[in-house]
C-alpha cells in the first residue's frame, strides 16, 4: 500500500520558551502555544480535569448509588466483555466494597451479544437478586432491556460512551455524547465515565481524592486499550495512570506484567495498546472475560493472581492463532470477490466471533478501506459483524443510513459492531458501495494512506537528548500521534547491517550512511516492502520516529521506520534548486 508523505507547513511564528527548537515546532504545529499550555501539556503532573457533576445525569445517579447503599440493597454492575468494560467494572467494584458488601457482577460472554440483553437481566434479576443495575461500556441504546429491568423491580443507571441512538432508555443515563450532556471531553472512554461516577459519589461522601486517583491504573488500560483521543481530559487521566502501572499496587496487575516480559520496563502506551490489553480482551473474545475482572480485583493471594495470568496468557496465544487464520481467509475473500469495492463488507462464516474486530483492523489495514467482517452466531440466519475505519470517516454515521437492515447496531467514529439477517447482506453491501464509491469520487485521497511528517531531519540532528525531549510530548496515541520526521538520501548497506529479522520474517534491520554518517534503525512488518515491491534499492527515503531503545538495561537512540521509498531529492535540496 504506498502511502502519501505529507510535510507539514513550517510555522512562522515562535514560542516564547525554553524548549528545543524542533519540540516548538511541533507544539506549534499542535496549536499549543500559551504559556499555560505548554505547561499544561509538557508537565508530569497534569492538573486538566473537569467536575464530574457537569455530565448530565450524574447528580441523579450519585443520589441513586448513595441511597441504595445506605438501604443495604443488592447493586451489580453490568460490563462489556472488552477491556474497557472490564476495567470500568472492576474499577466499581474496587470503589463501592468499601461501602457495601451487597455487590456483584455480570459481564456477558461474546456469545450473548454486546450490551445488556433480556435473560441477563432476567437472570441479574432472579439470581442475583439485584436492586439496581450499573452499567459501564454498554447500554445506550437498551431501550427494551431497561423496560424489562424496571418491570422486574429493579432502577437502571446507564453509564456509557457509545453514541445515542435516536431513542434513549428511560433512566438515569450518564454519557457525554448525550445531547443534553455540555461535559467538554466527549471522547472519555467508558471506564473515564466510571471512574467520574466514583469521583462524584466520593465529593458527597466527603472522603478525599487520594484512594480514588488509586483507581487511575485501570482508567489507564481502558483509554489506551479502547483507542480514544489522548487529548485533553485523558491525557491527564492517561500520565497519572502510567505512573501507577509503573509502580503497580495490584497483585494481579504486577503478576500480569510479569508473565508478559514487562517486568523491567517502562511502561507505556504501546505496551498497554500491543501487549496488556490484547490479554484482557482476548478473555472475552474467545473464553470468559469474568477472569480479567478477578484478575484486577486480586491483591493478595499470589497462587490465584498467577492462575488468572496464566489463564489471560493462553487466551491471547489462542487468539492470535484464530486470528492470522481468519485474516488469511479474509484476505483472499478481498482479492478473489471484493477487491474492486471500495467497502470492503466481507461475510466469512466459520470464523470465530471473538476475532472479527481485530480482523476487520487488519484487512483495513491492508487494503486502506473502511471494512466490515461478519461471521454466523448460534441464530440461524443471523450474521455478527463487526467494523473498522480509515481515518476521517465515520463509520458509525455511514452505517446508521442503512439500520433498517440491520437487527441490532451500535459503535462509534472509528468502530462499530451489528448483527444483520443473512438475507440482507447482499442489499448492505450494495448499499454501502454505491454510497462509498460516490464519495470517493467526490474525495479520492480519503481512501489514500497519510503519514504526517514533521519536518526533515539530518543524522547531526538525531541525538539521545532530543529523543529524551520528545518523550515529553508522550502519552502518544490517537490524537497525538508520536512524531514521524523525514530522512532523505539513505545509502543502504548490506548484510549484516541491513537484514530480515524477527520469528515471521517481517520486520527489517536496517543501516546505511547519510552524508558520511552512519544510520541504523528498525521497520516492523515492512521488510516485504523493501525487499520485494521496492527490489532493493541502495539509496532510499524513509519516515521515522525516534525513540530510545531499552535492551538487557542499556538504552540507545533507534529511529523506528515506518515507511520506506527509493530515494529522491530532499525537500531542502528541493528548494535549493528551485
Amino acid at each position: 500500500m504506498i502511502k502519501q508523505w505529507r510535510l507539514l507547513d513550517m510555522p512562522k511564528d515562535d514560542i516564547a520558551a525554553d524548549l528545543n527548537p524542533i519540540i516548538k515546532i511541533i507544539l506549534l504545529q499542535k496549536g499549543i502555544t500559551s504559556p499555560e499550555d505548554i505547561k499544561e501539556f509538557l508537565s508530569d503532573t497534569p492538573k486538566k480535569e473537569y467536575d464530574p457533576f457537569i455530565l448530565d445525569g450524574m447528580k441523579e445517579a450519585v443520589e441513586t448509588v448513595i441511597n441504595h447503599i445506605a438501604r443495604e440493597n443488592k447493586i451489580v454492575i453490568y460490563g462489556d466483555y472488552d477491556v474497557d468494560g472490564v476495567t470500568g467494572t472492576a474499577l466499581l467494584l474496587d470503589y463501592l466494597s468499601r461501602h457495601t458488601d451487597n455487590l456483584d457482577y455480570y459481564i456477558p460472554v461474546r456469545s450473548e451479544g454486546y450490551g445488556l440483553n433480556g435473560n441477563a437481566v432476567i437472570e441479574i434479576k432472579e439470581k442475583m437478586g439485584a436492586d439496581l443495575i450499573i452499567t459501564v461500556d454498554c447500554g445506550i441504546t437498551a431501550v427494551e432491556e431497561v423496560e424489562l429491568a424496571q418491570a422486574l423491580g429493579m432502577e437502571v443507571i446507564i453509564t456509557d460512551h457509545h453514541e445515542p441512538g435516536d431513542q434513549l432508555p428511560s433512566c438515569i443515563i450518564v454519557n457525554p455524547k448525550k445531547k443534553t450532556c455540555e461535559y467538554p471531553n466527549k471522547n472519555i472512554c467508558g471506564c473515564g465515565v466510571a471512574y467520574k461516577l466514583v469521583l462524584a459519589i466520593n465529593k458527597i461522601l466527603g472522603t478525599t481524592d487520594t484512594e480514588v486517583e488509586e483507581l487511575l491504573d485501570l482508567v489507564a488500560l481502558a483509554t489506551v486499550a479502547d483507542v480514544v483521543p489522548l487529548i485533553d481530559e485523558n491525557r491527564t487521566l492517561v500520565k497519572k495512570g502510567l505512573k501507577l502501572l509503573n509502580n503497580p499496587k495490584r497483585l494481579g496487575l504486577e503478576v500480569l506484567i510479569d508473565r508478559v516480559g514487562l517486568n523491567n520496563k517502562k511502561i507505556n502506551t504501546g505496551h498497554i495498546g500491543y501487549i496488556l490489553g490484547p490479554h484482557f480482551n482476548a478473555a472475552g473474545r474467545i473464553s470468559d472475560p469474568k477472569i480479567g475482572v478477578e484478575l484486577l480485583l486480586e491483591k493478595e493471594d499470589f497462587e490465584k493472581a498467577y492462575a488468572h495470568a496464566e489463564f489471560l496468557k493462553d487466551c491471547n496465544d489462542l487468539r492470535r492463532d484464530l486470528q492470522e487464520e481468519a485474516e488469511d481467509l479474509c484476505a483472499q475473500l478481498v482479492e478473489d470477490l471484493y477487491y474492486d469495492d471500495d467497502f470492503l463488507v466481507i461475510d466469512c462464516p466459520g470464523i470465530s466471533e471473538g476475532v472479527i474486530g481485530i480482523v476487520a483492523g487488519r484487512i483495513r489495514d491492508r487494503f486502506y478501506k473502511p471494512t466490515l467482517v461478519l461471521t454466523d452466531t448460534e441464530n440461524e440466519g443471523i450474521l455478527k459483524g463487526s467494523g473498522r475505519s480509515i481515518d476521517d470517516f465515520d463509520i458509525y454515521a455511514f452505517i446508521k443510513e442503512e439500520a433498517e437492515l440491520l437487527e441490532r447496531f451500535g459503535g462509534h467514529e472509528n468502530a462499530c459492531g451489528f448483527t444483520i439477517r443473512n438475507d440482507n447482506i447482499e442489499e448492505f453491501r450494495r448499499r454501502l458501495n454505491d454510497r462509498a464509491k460516490k464519495l470517493r469520487k467526490e474525495n479520492p485521497e480519503l481512501w489514500v494512506p497519510k503519514i504526517d511528517i514533521i519536518m526533515e531531519l539530518f543524522p547531526d540532528d538525531i541525538t539521545y537528548r532530543l529523543a529524551y525531549e520528545l518523550e515529553k510530548l508522550a502519552p502518544f496515541g490517537v490524537g497525538n500521534k508520536r512524531p514521524c520526521f523525514l530522512m532523505t538520501g539513505l545509502e543502504v548497506s548490506g548484510y549484516p547491517d541491513t537484514a530480515i529479522v524477527g520469528k515471521d520474517k517481517k520486520h527489517l534491520r536496517l543501516g546505511g550512511m547519510v552524508n558520511g554518517k552512519k544510520i541504523k534503525g528498525i521497520a516492523f512488518g515492512i521488510a516485504d516492502l523493501y525487499m520485494e515491491k521496492l527490489k532493493k534499492p541502495r539509496m532510499i527515503d524513509i519516515v521515522f520516529c525516534l525513540d530510545i531503545n531499552e535492551y538487557k538495561g542499556k538504552y540507545e537512540v533507534q529511529l523506528q521506520i515506518k515507511d520506506i521509498k527509493t530515494s529522491v531529492l530532499s525537500p531542502a535540496v528541493q528548494a535549493k534548486e528551485a
